[in-house]
């Protein structure tokens, strides 16, 4: 299983929590041919997954990734999970990362999975 490292999250909830920081460190490199800024990043292991799983569509991360969240609910967090309510995406994907981890999560935890949260407006 992939190794995580719990972190609070803190806000106006009862209890929030990160399975990792997502990147360890980055160097900018300096600017490819197009103007854009390059960076070697190191990222936890968590990050990792979710980077291959965002922006290069490797579906092979949800699994580990279900697992791990699914392994904290139960080991550390240890609160009764009624229901998983994926956060609405801010951009159109192919894959969105979020709603397949939560549907992966709710089938591992055994609840079911809300799918009528949408966004209504436009947010930075």
């Amino acid at each position: 299983m992939v190794e995580t490292k719990p972190q609070v999250l803190r806000g106006p909830w009862a209890s929030g929590f990160a399975l990792h920081v997502h990147s360890l460190s980055s160097t900018y490199l300096g600017d490819d041919e197009y103007g854009h800024p390059r960076f070697s990043t190191t990222r936890s292991p968590v990050g990792e997954l979710l980077y291959q799983l965002k922006y290069r569509q490797d579906r092979k991360a949800v699994d580990q990734l279900a697992e791990a969240s699914a392994s904290f609910c139960k080991e550390t967090w240890r609160l009764k999970v009624d229901t998983i309510i994926p956060v609405p995406p801010t951009q159109a994907r192919r894959v969105q990362p979020v709603q397949v981890v939560a549907e992966a999560l709710a089938a591992l935890l055994g609840v079911p999975l809300c799918k009528g949260l949408k966004k209504v407006k436009k947010t930075p």
